[in-house]
């Protein structure tokens, strides 16, 4: 993925205002039947990597977090 996507986002975005964390042990439970199969290792190594960092991404700046990640190799 060169992109997180505004639909990835969206997903994604609902599920963590659910759940109350960025941690995809959690997040994923609740959406990952909805993402497609070949993201969904590398949106859980993007969740993770926000998690264990203390980041956050939102409407504005989602695309910009997934860029640093993919710079840092993920």
């Amino acid at each position: 993925m060169k992109k997180l996507g505004e639909r990835n986002y969206l997903i994604l975005s609902n599920e963590i205002k659910i759940c109350g964390t960025f941690d995809p042990r959690e997040v994923l439970i609740g959406c990952e039947e909805t993402l497609k199969c070949s993201e969904i290792e590398e949106i859980h190594k993007f969740l993770q990597w926000v998690h264990s960092n203390g980041m956050s991404f939102g409407r504005k700046n989602y695309e910009e977090v997934f860029a640093e990640f993919k710079k840092l190799g993920g």
